[in-house]
């Protein structure tokens, strides 16, 4: 078995780089609703990890020393080393922001298309 992760920041980097060369398009309104759904999970993402953090202040499960290393163990599950709860939930962060970098491009065009439009169209209405 292998623990080789796909590069998702990556991915999405390369779907941003067709996007800028017009390889790929997405609907404005798609984006708007997937960007909302990011949005929502990022928020979902960081509670979890102020959840997380908040374990560091967890008192003593007891004075026995299996106790005590116990209570280590799950401490360093969720806080602490790198492969620990709150910085996977970063890294998950990271990915969703990336993904939220292409759905934000789309109706940012085309509100810039529309601002443009209207500027063109009061340019040439004769002034009354």
């Amino acid at each position: 078995m292998t623990d080789a992760q796909p590069n998702l920041i990556a991915h999405w980097q390369d779907l941003n780089a067709q996007a800028d060369a017009g390889t790929i398009t997405i609907p404005a309104g798609v984006a708007k609703q997937c960007d909302a759904a990011c949005a929502t999970y990022i928020e979902h993402l960081e509670q979890m990890k102020r959840d997380a953090l908040a374990l560091k202040t967890t008192k003593s499960w007891g004075d026995l020393k299996s106790a005590q290393d116990l209570q280590a163990k799950f401490l360093a599950k969720a806080t602490g080393t790198d492969r620990s709860l709150d910085i996977i939930l970063q890294q998950h962060i990271d990915v969703i922001e990336s993904m939220r970098m292409l759905f934000r491009r789309y109706f940012d065009e085309t509100m810039a298309a529309d601002d443009q439009t209207a500027a063109n169209i009061t340019a040439l209405t004769p002034k009354n």
